[in-house]
């Protein structure tokens, strides 16, 4: 606001520094959706699925990362062992997620 001309009470440089703003954060929205779908062949397939906002934030890793494990989902959302295996066995019942053991780096991927 300090960038507003008194005289005129000119507020171009304001709004032209607002809408900046909005458009960083429109585009920051954008990327997210796109990212979200951009296993478009995953979502067809399967269809939609209700999930909680934990299980979107796993789905969100695994498309980014192409894996996560267990102890990843703990610190992710400050839970114990159990109750991130309670996550991921939800997933998995939903046909949404697969267990790929390999001993101690047993991971979880999209199917």
């Amino acid at each position: 606001m300090r960038s507003v001309n008194q005289d005129t009470l000119d507020l171009t440089q304001w709004l032209e520094y607002f809408t900046e703003g909005v458009a960083i954060s429109i585009n920051s929205v954008k990327e997210r959706v796109l990212s979200l779908s951009k296993d478009a062949k995953f979502l067809k397939e399967k269809g939609q699925i209700a999930l909680n906002e934990r299980q979107m934030a796993i789905v969100e890793k695994i498309l980014s990362e192409g894996k996560i494990m267990n102890k990843t989902i703990q610190k992710m959302f400050s839970i114990s062992d159990t109750a991130a295996r309670e996550e991921t066995h939800k997933l998995e019942k939903l046909n949404v997620i697969k267990r790929v053991v390999k001993g101690r780096n047993t991971h979880y991927v999209l199917i």
